[in-house]
């Protein structure tokens, strides 16, 4: 009798455990690519966060050829509330797309310009479940080409007091607003759920 009492206790505290490390559930629809990173991300160590970025990659993500080329969600869920504005977004999306950049690059040796990676965000309209809303654009090189790029960016911030977690969703693709892809990228945000 004490060895089935002694596995349900172990099953429950490994649940519990479990959902104390990610207390949200981040849609992965079918074919989309996943990554799961904890902070501080290698490539960009000075921004100063603690906690998990999760990643969503659209089907068409590495190819040239479709709408979805680096069409993806990433988000930071993060602990407690960090002070986060325009220009905080802005300094930490710089540093994001440069170490992305030159940590997949094949050739070390290759040295790239100096402030390839140009972001600049604004706050605009809330958008539902937001605390808030930004919007703007990142211009820096493609690790996939070696060319440059331009994305358009949208940031939501969401704050979750009960649990003292913020998640900071970044919506990023080199088409406009509007067009077919970020259709998709919307419902992944939407789709963020939080157990609080």
């Amino acid at each position: 009798m004490k060895r089935p009492l002694l596995l349900l206790a172990l099953l429950f505290l490994m649940k519990t455990g479990y959902s104390q490390q990610a207390p949200y559930t981040l849609p992965i629809p079918q074919n989309w690519g996943t990554e799961t990173i904890k902070f501080p991300i290698t490539f960009a160590p000075k921004i100063a966060l603690k906690g998990t970025e999760e990643l969503r990659f659209t089907p068409g993500w590495s190819d040239s050829k479709s709408e979805e080329y680096w069409a993806y969600v990433f988000m930071w869920f993060v602990d407690g509330k960090p002070s986060l504005d325009s220009d905080t977004l802005t300094s930490y999306l710089t540093q994001y797309f440069n170490g992305l950049y030159i940590s997949n690059l094949k050739d070390k040796t290759t040295t790239p310009p100096s402030n390839f990676t140009k972001a600049e965000v604004k706050k605009v309209g809330t958008l539902p479940d937001d605390q808030e809303t930004y919007e703007g654009t990142i211009s820096t090189l493609d690790f996939l080409t070696g060319q440059p790029i331009n994305f358009f960016a949208r940031v939501h911030i969401r704050n979750f007091d009960k649990i003292k977690h913020t998640a900071v969703l970044f919506e990023i693709s080199p088409q406009a607003y509007g067009q077919a892809s970020w259709g998709s990228l919307d419902a992944i945000v939407g789709g963020l759920r939080v157990a609080e």
